[in-house]
């Protein structure tokens, strides 16, 4: 087996001590059973709670149970955004193919199973999708569906057309690709999925769609009326700030 990852997978965390636990160690029990080699970062944002204590935990424990491999802790200091610290965990990253996930995962790991013959067909970028006619979607809050009615049609008009939902915290990427989106990446929050992809499509990177089962959970730290504001600001900045891409 080579040494160096196949799959690399990135958990963006902030302040997630009552579920870090369980994802993580349903992360590990999943990659553990493939036949490629993997890695997993974690990269807290500034947590004012345990999560960075039970990460340690986890990562000392599964070792001397020769349960699991170690993974990597990476620690901002201080919350600076979801964004950021998935593009510092892109450029740490040594898989071939890259992929974040939330850390509630509220897209099961083993749904990587349908992204990943995508990169075979020749993509560089595929991301997982809870509006398309085979998603297996549970309800999501009035409000979620609210924001993302109103904010998919912001970023089709403003950003990137063609894509039925661009903010599930569930893609994979080339290593490379993942790399130069990365240093090419200036928005911290919420809209850097958009930016991701809007870079992608300027840098002529092949996006795909794909459709994959998605429930909502509950502790997200989602401002309904603020977040939609920044959001939208966002599409405006990415705009300009790779005008010349």
């Amino acid at each position: 087996m080579s040494k160096q990852p196949y799959l690399s997978v990135i958990i963006p965390a902030f302040n997630e001590q009552s579920r870090i636990a369980d994802s993580l160690y349903a992360i590990k029990d999943y990659l553990s059973e493939q036949p490629y080699r993997s890695e997993m970062i974690v990269v807290d944002d500034g947590s004012n709670d345990l999560t960075t204590e039970i990460v340690k935990f986890i990562d000392i424990y599964g070792k001397e149970v020769n349960e699991h491999d170690e993974g990597t802790l990476m620690e901002n200091l201080k919350n600076v955004g979801k964004g950021y610290s998935i593009a510092r965990g892109m450029m740490r990253a040594s898989g071939q193919i890259i992929l974040f996930t939330d850390a509630d995962l509220s897209t099961p790991i083993s749904e990587i199973e349908k992204l990943l013959p995508e990169f075979e067909a020749g993509y560089d970028v595929v991301i997982g999708s809870r509006n398309m006619e085979a998603s297996v979607v549970e309800k999501k809050p009035w409000y979620r569906d609210a924001m993302s009615l109103l904010f998919n049609t912001a970023v089709r008009l403003i950003s990137v057309s063609g894509i039925n939902d661009t903010q599930c915290g569930f893609k994979a990427y080339r290593r490379e690709v993942a790399h130069r989106i990365a240093m090419r990446q200036r928005i911290y929050g919420f809209g850097f999925d958009v930016e991701h992809l809007y870079i992608a499509r300027k840098s002529g990177f092949k996006i795909k769609e794909v459709a994959v089962e998605w429930r909502h959970k509950e502790g997200s730290t989602v401002d309904p009326l603020k977040d939609s504001i920044t959001m939208f600001l966002d599409l405006l900045r990415i705009r300009w700030i790779h005008r010349m891409l």
